[in-house]
């Protein structure tokens, strides 16, 4: 043990930060999800996928630093790296809309101002579609219309039509700080 300390102990210090990084970011990004969450009460539904997601990224990268760390010789692990890029690169190219979709959703998740429950009228090329936001997933945003079917949109498709929010979902937050019956809707 003492011969080990002794041959690798900048990198066992150096993988500890580096793990110790890794918590404090994933604990900053969780933070920042919960934030998000408290201004838009009805994104909760959502965030199990965001931090599924960010972990993934976070726990990928933390790997390349602990094998670039304990001296994979670098040729070696560039030949790795460009391998598994490109075969991701054609895995995406060939289904581009994957990893379009997947971005979307953070972007819808985070900076969109739609939430579930709202109303929506979205317009997309010559077709309208009207209903209300049950669902946000990776890859796919569902719409109830009046007639009771569930249209399924893309995200990216949904990200990038113009869309109209026509009645917004009651902020259960402004329900809690003015209390039953002295909201908005029901002047006193």
């Amino acid at each position: 043990m003492r011969h080990f300390i002794q041959t690798h102990g900048p990198q066992t210090l150096e993988t500890l930060v580096c793990i110790m990084v890794f918590f404090t970011v994933r604990h900053g990004i969780r933070y920042a999800v919960r934030a998000t969450i408290l201004r838009s009460t009805f994104k909760a539904l959502e965030k199990k996928e965001v931090v599924r997601i960010v972990d993934l990224l976070l726990l990928l990268l933390t790997t390349v630093v602990i094998v670039a760390i304990w001296g994979v010789k670098q040729s070696e692990l560039l030949v790795f790296a460009t391998s598994v890029i490109t075969v991701l690169g054609v895995a995406f190219f060939a289904e581009m809309s994957v990893l379009s979709n997947i971005t979307a959703f953070l972007v819808i998740f985070f900076q969109h101002p739609v939430k579930i429950g709202d109303r929506i009228k979205v317009h997309d090329g010559n077709h309208d579609l009207e209903g209300e936001l049950v669902d946000i997933t990776y890859f796919f945003t569902h719409i109830r219309t009046d007639e009771g079917g569930i249209v399924t949109l893309p995200n990216a498709v949904f990200l990038k039509s113009a869309f109209m929010i026509t009645s917004p979902k009651r902020d259960q937050r402004s329900a809690v700080i003015n209390g039953p019956g002295t909201g908005p809707s029901n002047p006193a």
